[in-house]
C-alpha cells in the first residue's frame, strides 16, 4: 500500500489552467467587499447594546462600557402654510363665556295683572232689624232668662183667648191677633204682608233718637228695646207692639215716642203699596 502511495505521488501533478486578467479584478473586489462588510459588522456590534438575558460576566463588563446617547434634532423643515383673510371683526366668545342680556337666567314667571273695574256705587241703605213674630205655636225666648215658656189657653169658639173662631187673640178667624183670617195681625187674611215672597221692605227715611228718661238715667240703665211696628202705605209707623221689653222705668214709652215720627217709603208688592211689619231695633247706651 504504501508502494501505492509512493507511486501516486511521485506521479506528477496536472496543472492549473491560468486565470485571465478580467477573473483575477472581480476576486480582488469581491474579496474587498467582504472585508468591509465584516468591519461594519464588527463596529455595530461594539456599538450596539446587548439585547435579552446575558450572563454575570456580559452584565459587568456592560456596565462599565459607556453606551452614547442617541440625540434626535428637529432640522428645518420645508415651508408652512399661510394664514386666512378677515374683516378685523373680534372673534365671538364661546357659549360658557357669552354674557346675558337679562338681569337672571333663570325663567321667572311674570306678575298676571288683573285689570281693576271700579265698583258701581251702591247708594247706602240704613240697616232695619227684621224679626218674624211667633204665630200661635211659637214662643219668644228671652236670652239670659231661664224659664218655662207660658202656656196659651186652648179654645176654638168666639172670645178673646187663643183659639180659632173669631175675636182678638191668637187664632184662625177675625180678630186683631196673629193668625189666618182678616184682622191686623202677622196671618194670611187681610192682615199686613211681612218681607219675603216678592214684598219689597220699606225704606227708612226719617229717624229719631229716643230720650232717657230721668230714672233709667239715675239708675244708669242701658240695653236694647224692640218694637214691631206696621208701615202703611203712606210709609207712617201704625199698631206699634213691644216685641223686646227693657225695664219698668219709662225707656219702652219713649222707644214707642220715638217710633212714631220714624218716616220710610211704604213697602211694596209689585208696583202696589202694601202694609208691611217691620222690627225697629232701639239702643239705650249711656256716653
Amino acid at each position: 500500500m504504501s508502494n501505492r502511495s509512493l507511486l501516486h505521488l511521485a506521479l506528477p501533478s496536472p496543472r492549473l489552467p491560468e486565470r485571465s486578467d478580467s477573473a483575477r479584478t472581480s476576486v480582488a473586489v469581491s474579496v474587498m467587499f467582504h472585508v468591509l462588510v465584516a468591519a461594519a459588522l464588527a463596529l455595530v456590534t461594539v456599538r450596539t447594546p446587548l439585547v435579552g438575558p446575558a450572563s454575570a460576566a456580559t452584565d459587568s463588563s456592560a456596565e462599565s462600557l459607556q453606551i452614547p446617547r442617541m440625540v434626535f434634532l428637529q432640522m428645518p423643515g420645508p415651508g408652512g402654510g399661510g394664514g386666512g383673510g378677515g374683516n378685523r371683526q373680534p372673534m365671538p366668545p364661546s357659549r360658557a363665556q357669552g354674557v346675558g342680556h337679562d338681569h337672571l337666567t333663570l325663567p321667572v314667571a311674570r306678575p298676571v295683572v288683573v285689570a281693576s273695574h271700579p265698583a258701581d256705587t251702591v247708594p247706602a241703605i240704613q240697616s232695619v232689624a227684621l224679626h218674624a213674630v211667633p204665630l200661635a205655636s211659637g214662643t219668644a225666648y228671652q236670652m239670659g232668662m231661664p224659664e218655662a215658656p207660658p202656656s196659651l189657653p186652648f179654645s176654638q169658639g168666639p172670645g178673646s183667648g187663643g183659639g180659632v173662631g173669631e175675636g182678638t187673640g191668637t187664632g184662625i178667624g177675625p180678630g186683631a191677633g196673629p193668625g189666618l183670617g182678616p184682622g191686623t195681625g202677622g196671618g194670611f187674611g187681610d192682615g199686613a204682608y211681612r218681607p219675603g215672597s216678592g214684598v219689597v221692605v220699606p225704606t227708612l227715611l226719617k229717624q229719631v233718637a229716643p230720650v232717657y228718661t230721668p230714672d233709667a238715667m239715675e239708675r244708669r240703665i242701658q240695653g236694647t228695646v224692640v218694637l214691631e211696628v206696621v208701615v202703611g202705605r203712606d210709609g207712617i209707623p201704625t199698631a206699634i207692639r213691644v216685641a223686646r221689653s227693657l225695664d219698668a222705668y219709662g225707656l219702652d214709652a219713649e222707644a214707642i215716642r220715638a217710633a212714631r215720627q220714624w218716616r220710610f217709603t211704604p213697602g211694596r208688592l209689585g208696583d202696589t203699596p202694601v202694609e208691611v211689619v217691620v222690627n225697629i231695633v232701639l239702643d239705650f247706651r249711656i256716653h
